[in-house]
């Protein structure tokens, strides 16, 4: 019972129009509710501003056979999805990391020899890039941007889907994950997207990522997204999966 009414408050379901009224009363109350059903959302992630650094870590490249093993957890009630497995392999034009979890296959990361991100495995479908996104940008100061405008598609669908992202430096961060403490980048990329729901319309999405320049690799990765359909108003948006990723352990 408790489930059911969190997820309606939650994902505010199109089957009851709330108005505004209606809407701030179940936000107000879903601490209680959350509490009363012993159901607690992931805390904010904690990290420590790091000012003024002498000398930035260098980036190293992705080499073969290099390993991390991440942690899913899912954001509104901070739940354990599963553990996925990544591995590094090097073709002569790209960098794929092969991903598993509990020994099933999943859809790999790809991205170029020089580290641009041309296949994202990391949303509800994998999404394949025209023009390969930027991970580690070129300016490292806090809040310098990048906007870039290009297509992608699914796998098995022709058809190419329009995309607008926007990644920010937010700081260097000292962050404490399972498998250490890392002095990391904090980057948030900011989407702006036709979704392959042709019901859906303004959707929009923010990945936060804590990247460590020694590893080649983020340590902590935070997903999340809203939409919302035709017809519906902008208080009624709907909440795509919010999914955090810790890296608890790596082989580099």
């Amino acid at each position: 019972m408790c489930l059911a009414v969190i997820d309606e408050i939650r994902y505010k379901n199109t089957i009851m129009s709330y108005s505004r009224r209606q809407t701030l009363f179940y936000l107000a109350a879903l601490p209680f509710l959350t509490s009363a059903c012993g159901i607690r959302a992931l805390p904010p992630v904690q990290t420590e501003k790091l000012l003024g650094l002498q000398r930035l870590p260098q980036l190293r490249p992705i080499t073969v056979g290099q390993s991390w093993r991440h942690v899913q957890r899912n954001g509104f009630n901070g739940e354990v999805v599963r553990e996925i497995d990544e591995l590094a392999r090097i073709t002569d034009q790209q960098i794929i990391l092969e991903r598993s979890s509990a020994g099933q296959v999943l859809a790999p990361e790809i991205q170029t020899r020089t580290g641009g991100l041309l296949q994202d495995p990391y949303w509800d479908f994998v999404q394949i890039y025209d023009q390969a996104l930027t991970v580690w940008p070129q300016s490292l100061e806090p809040g310098r941007g990048t906007i870039l405008n290009t297509r992608y598609r699914i796998p098995d669908f022709s058809y190419t889907f329009w995309i607008q992202t926007q990644l920010r430096v937010i700081a260097w961060e000292k962050i404490q994950v399972a498998a250490g403490t890392f002095t990391s980048l904090h980057l948030q990329r900011f989407y702006r997207l036709d979704h392959y729901d042709f019901t859906r319309i303004s959707t929009t999405r923010y990945d936060d990522y804590w990247f460590v320049p020694e590893i080649s690799r983020w340590v902590m990765r935070e997903t999340r997204g809203e939409f919302r359909r035709s017809g519906q108003r902008l208080l009624d948006a709907q909440y795509e999966d919010h999914f955090r990723y810790e890296l608890v352990k790596m082989q580099v």
